[in-house]
């Protein structure tokens, strides 16, 4: 006889323990692969660059057996020894999608994989292999940001533990260990000079480990319906199984802006970070220099996922995001791609 016909309950216990086990492997996995270092970006260097890889990663949790059994059932449900994730960001919502009016072909593109959304609506307007699961770079940060955001004060004072002169060949917003900034200064690192040290800072204050923060942000990617999308990590150094698409990164990036704060950092083009010392930190996004109505939101680079951008524009009072993905021309890409909506689309007027 086996363990499970003699006692069903303790059966059903294994098999979410062994579940859990299972998730937190898969989680623990795939820390970094190429460095992010998008070159090519406008403006001054945020901060040196040092050291190697993706930072030091922290201690594993200590998880009490009923917490794997929670973590088995939701991985959102594990108890962080920050603040814990109260629930996504509301979508903006919905509206009359703009109607066509002018039978212009779309451009051609570089992108493997591209999707043109309405902001209001969320309407496709364009996709081309908008499904398609590819690794994401630092469009994973847009993730990281809606969840500071989401959990609670901005202004409060975060002790950094991540060194980013150890983390060499990637952009970093330049934190030592010991450095006091508060959250918002953070999500500015983490933005505009792409800082994968602001993003491991940011989720260990507000999940207590890396490990932890990674459940949150695929219990937020499931919150969301991102039916394609899986995190490894905060900042987007991640394994094969680190993935998303054009198709949900536009919704996420969608989610993104409609959150006052996080959309006046994605279109600040440089800022003073002010806390135990001062950080000069620019932009990455070239778009916003370039081309009129830019707003936002998010570049990346790695090696394995080539050229990535979640670009946002408005016209009008009309907004309209642009992902491309593996994009060897992304600024062209997305600036044809918004040439090309605003004179094919019309909104009705309200």
């Amino acid at each position: 006889m086996d363990a499970s016909s003699a006692d069903p309950a303790a059966a059903r216990r294994l098999i979410s323990l062994l579940a859990a086990a299972a998730l937190l492997a898969a989680l623990a996995g795939g820390a970094c692969g190429a460095v992010e270092s998008d070159p090519g970006a406008p403006g001054p260097p945020a901060a040196a660059a040092a050291g190697g890889g993706a930072g030091p990663a922290s201690a594993p949790a200590v998880v009490a057996e009923a917490d794997v059994a929670a973590l088995a059932a939701s991985p959102g449900a594990l108890p962080a020894a920050g603040v814990p994730v109260r629930g996504a960001l509301r979508p903006p919502p919905s509206a009359t999608p703009p109607a066509r009016r002018a039978e212009l072909a779309p451009p051609p593109i570089s992108a493997a994989s591209a999707v043109v959304i309405d902001g209001a609506s969320g309407t496709v307007l364009f996709e081309k292999d908008p499904h398609r699961r590819m690794p994401p770079a630092s469009l994973t940060k847009l993730a990281t940001a809606i969840l500071a955001v989401d959990a609670g004060d901005l202004d409060a004072i975060v002790t950094s533990d991540v060194d980013s002169r150890t983390m060499r060949g990637s952009t970093v917003m330049g934190l030592v260990p010991g450095d006091q900034f508060s959250l918002r200064d953070l999500l500015y690192g983490l933005m505009l000079p792409s800082g994968n040290d602001a993003a491991l800072a940011i989720g260990r204050v507000l999940a207590g480990s890396d490990e932890r923060f990674v459940a949150q942000m695929n219990a937020l990617a499931e919150r969301l319906g991102l039916a394609d999308t899986h995190f490894q990590n905060p900042h987007g150094l991640g394994g094969g199984a680190h993935y998303s698409s054009a198709r949900d990164l536009a919704l996420l990036a969608r989610a993104y802006m409609a959150e006052p704060a996080l959309a006046e950092v994605a279109a600040a083009r440089r800022w003073t970070a002010r806390g135990s010392r001062e950080i000069e930190m620019w932009t990455l996004n070239a778009l916003l220099a370039t081309y009129p109505g830019a707003d936002g939101v998010k570049t990346g680079y790695t090696r394995t996922a080539g050229r990535t951008f979640a670009a946002s524009a408005s016209r009008d009072g009309h907004r309209v995001f642009v992902v491309v993905l593996n994009a060897p021309a992304r600024e062209d890409d997305a600036r044809r791609l918004f040439d090309w909506v605003f004179a094919a689309y019309r909104w009705e007027e309200t």
